[in-house]
Parts: structure tokens; sequence; C-alpha cells
């Protein structure tokens, strides 16, 4: 069942687990059972702006790492190498 946020206006927010088809309907709130209206908010995520913005997970997760001083292992690539070639060809 999916977690829902509600408000009570004595207590504040509390969440519940409801049905889908139930989450419209007030709830009452679980402290002095006033009835308590839903509140609509924005997930846990946070949007990236500037040049993270198209970084995956990887990426993000290693530039944490090192603004955090946490120490970054760097090692030989991985994957398959490319052969060399001498010069273009068509």
């Amino acid at each position: 069942m999916p977690l829902y946020e509600f408000r009570c206006p004595a207590c504040g927010p509390f969440d519940l687990h409801r049905e889908m088809q139930d989450a419209q309907d007030a709830a009452t709130c679980p402290t002095c059972s006033t009835p308590a209206r839903r509140v609509y908010s924005s997930s846990g995520g946070s949007l990236a702006r500037g040049p993270l913005r198209d970084a995956g997970t990887t990426d993000r997760a290693r530039i944490d790492r090192a603004r955090s001083g946490e120490p970054t292992i760097t090692g030989p690539p991985s994957g398959r190498r490319l052969p060399r070639s001498n010069g273009h060809r068509h």
C-alpha cells in the first residue's frame, strides 16, 4: 500500500498507508482523532542543476565523494580496449 502524508490542523503532519482508491478521503489523526486533509508534496528527490543535470548516479556519487574529501581510488580503465589505428580508415 502507498504511503500518504496528511496534516492535522491541531497536531501537524503524519503519514498513513492507504489503498489508492481511499487516498482522497479525509483521514483521522492518530493523536487527537480530528479529521485531517491529505498533503500533496513533491517526491523526496532533488532536481539537479548545472553541470550535473545530465550526470548518472555513479558520476554524482563520485563527485560527492570527491567533495567530501573521501579518498577516491583510481585504477586502469575497465572494459575492452580499442584497437590502435594508424589514422582514419573509411
